[in-house]
């Protein structure tokens, strides 16, 4: 496990440098800089409870959709962050399928080191359909 700290733009303070936590924060920097997300609409480890207080369930990266006018539980896009080789992608869904039962986001991003895929909310079937990318954040 790499030693020392990375600073994290969103919560403000230095993290613990674990594998896990580098695909995070490139994730956060992909979003602020590519999809051009505004920081203040990113919430790093965030908390399910505040949606169910029966769960301790906390979510790599969410993005509100507050422009839009939804409901904290139904962001713009979930993100699951893990290290490579740490997880599959079977595993990494079963996960993800956790938060969908409390959580109704347009996109999802699975990132697993640097492997990523991409999703959206079909509006028909009400299922997630890959895609080749985010769109840009509006």
């Amino acid at each position: 496990m790499p030693h020392g700290t990375l600073y994290d733009p969103i919560r403000k303070k230095d993290v613990p440098a674990t594998p896990e936590e580098y695909v995070r924060q490139a994730t956060i920097q992909f979003l602020l800089n590519e999809v051009k997300v505004p920081a203040h609409l990113i919430a790093v480890e965030f908390g399910l409870c505040a949606i169910d207080p029966k769960t301790d369930d906390r979510v790599d990266i969410v993005v509100n959709n507050f422009r839009e006018g939804a409901a904290l539980d139904k962001p713009w896009l979930l993100v699951e962050c893990k290290a490579p080789g740490e997880y599959t992608w079977q595993a990494l869904q079963a996960q993800l399928n956790r938060y969908l039962k409390l959580l109704k986001p347009k996109y999802v991003m699975l990132a697993l080191g640097d492997a990523v895929r991409y999703f959206a909310l079909d509006g028909d079937s009400l299922r997630f359909k890959p895609i080749e990318s985010l769109p840009e954040y509006k």
